[in-house]
Formats: C-alpha cells, structure tokens, sequence
C-alpha cells in the first residue's frame, strides 16, 4: 500500500511547500490539498490559499512525489477546460498529476462565489451527482482524444481539442465516493474512488462497491479504491486510549478503538494490513496537527514504524 500526506493543515503556503519536500524526502507517495476557497469547520475566514494554484506551485518546487487534490471540487470548473489544466500540470510535473473528483458540497462557498451563477446556489444532491457523472465522462473522453465532443444534460462539447496530451497513458482517474450513486458512478466510468473514514465506512462501501464492479465487469483488484484518514502513531497503550476517549464522546470506546487509526506501531500496522486486504491501494493521511515539525514528525515515525514493516 502507498501512502500521502493531505497538506492543508501546514497553513501557509512555505509551510505546505515544507512539508511536501519532506515527504518527497521521506518516499512518500504524494501530496494533496483539498479544493476549497475558503475555511471549513465553522471560520469562514482562516486563511485559504487556492488549491490549484497552490499545488501547482508545489508542483513545480519537487521533483519526484505525486500532487492532487482529495477532491477536485466538481462545480467550480468548467470540465473540460478541468481537463486542459489536468493535462497542462501533467506534462509540467513529467506525469506526476493524480486525478481525484468529487461532486460539490459545501453550501456557503456555492452562494458566497456565485458557482453556479445568477444566485441559484447549491444545487440538490441529484443535479451535483449527474453533473458530476458527467464531468468524469468528459476527462475521460478529453485525456483519450485529441479531438472530443460531448452532449449530456448539462454540457455540450463540440470538437473540443486537447493537444498535447498527457503524459500518463491512460490517465487514472478517481471519483471521491460515499453514497451508493457516487460509488456506482466510480465503478462504471472511472478507474479508481476514494473513500473516506475508518474501517467501519471502508466495510460499508465495499459492499456497495463489489457488486458494481461485478455488474461492469471488473474486479477490486484492479480497480485503484484507496482512502482519506487520520492516522496516529501513539507510544503506548495509555496514549491511544486518552486519543480514543476524546474521538469517542458518547461512543462505545470499545467500539471506536477497533474503528479508527489509532494506536501503537503495531496496531497500526494490523489495521491497516486489513485495509490492504480489503482491496485499498493507497491512504491519504490527515495530520493531528498543523504545525510543519510535528507534521514531519509523525510522517518520519509512519513510514519508519508502520509503512516500512507493511
């Protein structure tokens, strides 16, 4: 199994840039940031560097690790003008782009930056799936031809050019997947999803996910399914169980203990074995904290403790 490292909480864009050389340094499979303009979590106001902008320029500041976006926020781009700026960022990186989309879902930044003009705001889920469904149609009809027209509901391509090409051939894309619909959509007509959480969500979209690949003729493994958590390496027993109490509020803290990421080098490395049996080819890992040393700390004690001894 590879492993990433979700960026955003580093802040400041040379705190980002920090971070992300060290896990290049570290051997890490890559970087991403999530494609929001603004704050999440209640402060419409932290500071929120553009995502695109921004990990173009870690892009072009490493050399080697992967850079992405857990996920490409579907509505803010017209897609395929999302498939020009893909396939740009491609070749500039030497084919180092990983491809993640997701529907849209946060209301205020819909209403606050008009996305989908005229002050409609969000749109119902069932809209933002299909367009979704649509845009994956597109980056995948835009990445295999030079030459693409397409007609859905909601766009119409007419000889749209996408010349040169990627460099990676074919050019992998994921769908960021919770939901029944967005799951079978990611079987159908993408080549990976990713799916957040614990091993608790992971269990429920494999049951969902299994029977849609079947039913499009594929099997889990060959479909690139990876994931976005937490992931903490404690020292001892006492510290997971203090960690696993504040996650746990009115939960069984038994049950939440086998759930999350959390615990010793060595429970670590069994839950995430079970993950990797599931059929997860790569997890994204979201720092506890934000700080770039701790960020870096945690990383080197992952891959020393846990990645390694997979």
């Amino acid at each position: 199994m590879d492993f990433g490292l979700y960026i955003r909480p580093a802040g400041t864009y040379p705190a980002m840039l920090e971070v992300s050389r060290y896990a290049e340094e570290l051997g890490l499979f890559g970087v991403f940031l999530n494609d929001h303009f603004e704050g999440l979590g209640g402060d419409r106001k932290e500071q929120t560097l553009e995502a695109w902008t921004t990990i173009v320029g870690i892009a072009m500041q490493t050399k080697k690790i992967r850079v992405g976006h857990i996920t490409l926020f579907n509505s803010m781009r017209n897609p395929a003008v999302l498939a020009k700026m893909i396939t740009t960022l491609d070749i500039m990186t030497g084919g180092r782009y990983e491809t993640i989309i997701g529907a849209g879902w946060n209301d205020p930044e819909y209403k606050g930056y008009d996305l989908m003009e005229k002050g409609r705001g969000m749109p119902e889920a069932g809209e933002r799936v299909t367009r979704l469904k649509e845009a994956v149609q597109i980056l995948r009809g835009m990445f295999d031809n030079e030459v693409f027209s397409y007609e859905g509901k909601y766009w119409k391509l007419n000889d749209a050019i996408n010349v040169p090409g990627t460099v990676q051939k074919p050019m992998r894309i994921s769908v960021g997947a919770r939901q029944k619909r967005m799951i079978s959509i990611a079987a159908k007509y993408a080549d990976g999803m990713n799916g957040s959480g614990n091993i608790n969500a992971i269990k429920g979209y494999l049951k969902i996910l299994e029977p849609e690949l079947e039913k499009n003729g594929q099997k889990i493994k060959d479909f690139y399914l990876h994931g976005f958590a937490s992931i903490t390496p404690t020292k001892n027993d006492a510290e997971t169980e203090e960690i696993v109490k504040r996650i746990a509020k009115d939960k069984s803290i038994k049950e939440v203990a086998e759930d999350v990421f959390v615990g010793t080098p060595e429970v670590l490395i069994e839950k995430l074995r079970t993950v990797e049996d599931y059929g997860y080819k790569m997890m994204i890992v979201i720092p506890r904290s934000g700080q770039p040393l701790e960020m870096k700390g945690t990383c080197a004690v992952l891959r020393d403790e846990v990645f390694r001894k997979l």
